[in-house]
């Protein structure tokens, strides 16, 4: 048994013997100490086995004893192996992963890594990532991205790059040699390409996670426009990589200049992916339309349960196209929604709070942390609350929650028994308001699992019959307020 591995260090040293007893008269004699595992290091010779995994440790690249030898003796050499054996040679035969983690902090000093149940997988993922970012695009050899590929795929579950690296701009061609050629920055076609990832994710069989940035971190001096380019033939070369990836459950593309002409692209090919459950786009710029195909992505695929979509640019027809996807599948899978950091409008909160008063069930989350709510907008936000039934959660940080909508958030709140969590900071409401909003949540979390009834001032959806609701939430209404309802009397 390799005792600091399977035992750890904080239970040795809660099980050690104390300073006291170790200084008593009956203990300060004994020469054997059974409970210090390393008492005898100074004091006999290292057995004949240790010298002998010593001197095959040195020459692995050329005797592999692994397969021949017993577990104890693994474990030995396994302490032994330099944790630089070219990965050729230790992947296919190394499998402990005290060996793999020693290697990751070896290879990756400044990397502080938590809850890593897989080393393995976690070392070469890491060593493909290096890769990509930092290659020479100008010597890029795309046989050797595939060999590293190929040998590390069975163990590869998630793929992270935070830069890729641009190839040099192709000039464009003289049609004649008498011809002057034309060096205009607005008339030379911008092709700015990055490393071809297709090669690459088609080994890449189990893969269930991948982010990208296509950018260059720490240019200082050297920077420049281009470097930030997201073409369509990298969106093309990226599409042509995805159609291999049949277990891909988590999709991100982050700080890039991805537009709504690239997303639609990129959703064409994500669609057929039943496996996909998140999609996250924060801080691009997919704009309207690109919400617009987001939405009709929501309303066919039927497993994507998180959207996370902050920064990115969209305003009135952005939400439109959102919420008509909830309107019109309210049983979507939909878990959680993102649309922290982009300004919203009255209009916005009257079509998000149109949309979620459809929704029953889903989603659980919304996240609308420094949207610019205030005023009408603000009491729309929190007035929802009072009609749906699915939100457990509801962030609306950075926003300016006084005056009418503190108000309108305690009557909500009051008749809703479902939404556990709120994050109100920042929302200039006052401490009294606070108070309360946690009292009541206090009251929602003790009533979990247990059959609540809908409180008698809340009127029931009438889902069949639309013209009620739309009534209430009309965006040319936008004077309504959520929980004062018109009298009415349903029709027999």
């Amino acid at each position: 048994m390799k005792i600091p591995y399977v035992v750890s260090p904080n239970t040795r040293e809660a099980y050690s013997t104390s300073t006291f007893m170790r200084i008593s008269s009956g203990e300060a004699t004994r020469k054997i100490v059974a409970e210090d595992f390393e008492w005898d290091n100074e004091l006999t010779p290292a057995p004949l086995t240790y010298f002998a995994a010593l001197a095959l440790s040195r020459v692995f690249h050329r005797i592999n004893p692994l397969q021949k030898i017993l577990q104890k003796d693994i474990d030995m050499l396994m302490d032994l192996y330099p944790s630089d054996i070219p990965l050729k040679f230790s992947v296919p035969y190394i499998k402990d992963e005290q060996y793999w983690k020693r290697s990751f902090y070896s290879k990756f000093p400044s990397r502080k890594e938590m809850g890593v149940t897989f080393w393995k997988g976690k070392f070469l993922s890491a060593c493909l990532q290096d890769y990509l970012e930092n290659v020479n695009p100008d010597v890029f050899i795309e046989e050797d991205a595939v060999d590293l590929a190929k040998l590390v795929s069975p163990y590869i579950y998630e793929l992270g790059l935070k830069q890729l690296q641009m190839v040099r701009q192709p000039t464009p061609p003289v049609i004649h040699a008498d011809a002057v050629e034309d060096t205009c920055q607005f008339s030379v076609p911008k092709i700015f390409d990055h490393i071809p990832l297709e090669p690459v994710l088609t080994k890449l069989f189990n893969l269930q996670e991948i982010s990208l940035i296509f950018g260059l971190n720490n240019l200082q001096d050297g920077y420049m426009t281009r470097y930030f380019e997201f073409s369509i033939a990298d969106c093309e070369s990226l599409c042509r990589g995805l159609e291999y990836l049949q277990q891909l459950k988590i999709f991100r593309i982050n700080r890039s200049n991805l537009d709504c002409s690239k997303v639609k692209l990129i959703l064409q090919n994500l669609v057929k992916k039943e496996s996909i459950e998140e999609l996250d786009f924060n801080h691009c710029k997919i704009g309207d339309y690109g919400m617009k195909a987001l939405g009709g992505f929501i309303f066919i695929h039927k497993n994507v349960k998180r959207i996370r979509i902050a920064n990115n640019k969209f305003k009135e027809v952005g939400v439109q196209g959102i919420a008509y996807a909830l309107q019109m599948k309210p049983a979507a899978p939909i878990e959680l929604l993102d649309f922290s950091l982009n300004p919203m409008s009255l209009e916005c909160a009257t079509i998000f709070a149109s949309a979620f008063v459809r929704c029953k069930e889903k989603p659980q989350t919304l996240i609308v942390n420094s949207c610019g709510f205030h005023g009408a907008s603000a009491e729309k936000m929190t007035g929802l609350l009072s009609l749906n039934r699915g939100l457990t959660r509801l962030d609306m940080a950075a926003n300016n929650l006084s005056g009418e909508a503190e108000k309108t958030l305690i009557r909500a709140l009051e008749q809703n028994k479902r939404v556990l969590r709120i994050d109100l900071r920042s929302t200039h409401i006052s401490e009294e308001t606070q108070a309360r909003v946690i009292e009541l949540l206090d009251r929602n979390k003790q009533l979990v699992g247990q059959e609540t009834e809908a409180d008698d001032e809340i009127p029931p959806l009438y889902l069949n019959e639309p013209e009620y609701l739309i009534w209430e939430y009309n965006p040319n209404n936008p004077d309504y307020i959520p929980g004062r309802y018109p009298e009415r009397v349903p029709e027999v």
